[in-house]
């Protein structure tokens, strides 16, 4: 039983940071026109790591998970607050 629970955890993990990255790539594509090497200077991290980040939403199994503080990088760079992006999820 426990077990379970931890599996539907993690799922509920995996969902909530696709829809994070979902929202931040949108802004991304708002605020630098898809740039990633832009992006990369105001967050202060490698355009590679932009690169993997984004390529997690067309396919699962390539890029990186997003992590909570590069979350909050992105969202300084992109001048948004995280709990204004995460509302309703």
């Amino acid at each position: 039983m426990l077990v379970h629970f931890f599996y539907e955890m993690d799922k509920e993990v995996s969902r909530f940071k696709v829809e994070v990255t979902k929202r931040l790539y949108a802004l991304h594509q708002e605020k630098f026109g898809g740039n990633n090497v832009h992006l990369a200077q105001a967050c202060g991290c490698s355009e590679s790591t932009i690169r993997n980040i984004f390529a997690r939403l067309k396919d699962k199994d390539k890029g990186q998970d997003i992590t909570l503080g590069m979350a909050f990088r992105l969202c300084h760079a992109l001048d948004v607050n995280l709990s204004d992006l995460v509302k309703g999820l």
